[in-house]
């Protein structure tokens, strides 16, 4: 509550007259001072003698009263015994004070100064600064919806035709066109037969939803567009979760991600628990011809201090990390045996996890998109509650069209 000028007057008065009120002020601080000093020395082995604590008293750096003067450590001089003109000298502080409360009471304008002093000082007269504004962190972009192929739906499944190919050269079925051969014949003789086998990519939609409730009271008070924020909130939530379930999903009511695919390929690790220059090598060698251009690591930042100062080999001083600072608000550029990575922590298993370090092309996984993040609100469900209820959802599904673009590093060792 802002007073006005013949009430702050009246205020200020009061407290003034109540301050001033005996005749012996000086005695009554000293007084109060002193018993302070008794109360604290009642278990001290060794307590001040009353010519110690008289010292301290008439001494003290907070202020000093020597014949009903006071004498403050910001330099005023106030005459105690003096009710109608008590002040000798003025601080600077107090000066600058006066002249800004001066101000106030001619303009209403509230200086910086006064708005910053004791509260009964003028701090009482200015509100509180509040900033309309959440204190919030943004995650990280998302890693696979920018990387993989997106495909809109029109319905609830969708389909793809797919030639059955075999790019991984360390499998007996190696085989890049999927059953077409061909044989050697002298002329005129007979052609042999040839042709090619062919799969189906099914997707399914599945739904992400989330729900919650808000009071109609702090929906309507609070400073904060709460309904504009929580859809923000909500939808970076959404596009995170998603993005992780393209990576551990199980697949049946979700995507399925690469880590739990049975198609995509795999290596043991070297050592237990952590990830050394031979897993990435030996990733890196796992992943077929085919795959290389496009292809980039996820790891997480333990990962990446595992193997952050290994070399590739003993006689060489190149790292198989290699970090690149650029703009530092910006972050850096990181690669592993010249590859990008980019860190994915809480998105893919922790250290020594199956999946801890992954290489891929993502543009083999296929995203079926029907339906984007949409949020709802309602006041007429929860009507009797006196509560909004807000709900929100998408719907899609994700997997990868050909499981060999992938390779993961396992969490058995060899």
């Amino acid at each position: 509550m802002k007073l006005n000028k013949d009430e702050l007057i009246t205020l200020l008065n009061t407290q003034v007259k109540d301050y001033m009120a005996g005749d012996d002020f000086s005695g009554v601080v000293k007084g109060t001072v002193q018993q302070m000093i008794d109360d604290l020395q009642n278990d001290v082995e060794h307590p001040f003698s009353k010519q110690q604590t008289r010292h301290i008293i008439e001494d003290t750096a907070t202020f000093r009263i020597d014949g009903g003067v006071v004498h403050t450590e910001k330099g005023s001089v106030i005459n105690l015994n003096n009710k109608s003109n008590p002040w000798i000298k003025c601080s600077e502080e107090v000066s600058k004070w006066a002249v800004d409360f001066a101000v106030y009471l001619k303009s209403g304008i509230v200086s910086k100064f006064l708005s910053e002093s004791i509260d009964d000082e003028g701090g009482y007269l200015v509100p509180e600064e509040f900033r309309n504004m959440m204190i919030m962190y943004d995650s990280e972009d998302t890693l696979v919806w920018g990387r993989s192929t997106v495909w809109p739906m029109n319905g609830e499944k969708i389909q793809f035709p797919k030639l059955n190919q075999n790019p991984d050269v360390e499998d007996n079925g190696f085989d890049h066109f999927a059953g077409v051969s061909f044989g050697w014949v002298e002329e005129g003789g007979e052609k042999p037969e040839t042709e090619p086998t062919f799969g189906m990519v099914e997707m399914i939609v599945h739904e992400l939803a989330g729900y919650t409730e808000i009071t109609n009271t702090l929906l309507d008070d609070s400073v904060i567009n709460l309904v504009n924020y929580l859809t923000r909130l909500f939808r970076a939530a959404w596009y995170w979760y998603t993005d992780k379930s393209f990576i551990q999903g199980t697949g049946g009511k979700q995507p399925l991600g690469i880590i739990n695919d049975p198609g995509v390929l795999s290596v043991f690790r070297q050592t237990s628990s952590t990830i050394v220059f031979d897993d990435c090598l030996n990733m890196e060698s796992r992943m077929p011809a085919v795959f290389d251009n496009g292809s980039v690591w996820f790891i997480t930042k333990q990962g990446r201090t595992a193997i952050r100062g290994q070399k590739v080999s003993g006689s060489s001083d190149e790292l198989v990390l290699q970090e690149m600072y650029g703009d530092h608000t910006k972050g850096y550029d990181m690669t592993i045996l010249g590859k990008p990575a980019y860190l994915a922590d809480g998105k893919i298993p922790a250290l020594g996890s199956t999946g801890d370090l992954i290489l891929g092309t993502w543009s083999w996984y296929y995203i079926g998109f029907r339906q984007d993040f949409s949020m709802d609100s309602s006041r007429h469900f929860k009507f009797r509650n006196n509560r909004t209820a807000l709900r929100c959802s998408g719907r899609l599904d994700g997997q990868a069209a050909i499981p060999q673009a992938f390779v993961v590093l396992d969490a058995a060792t060899s």
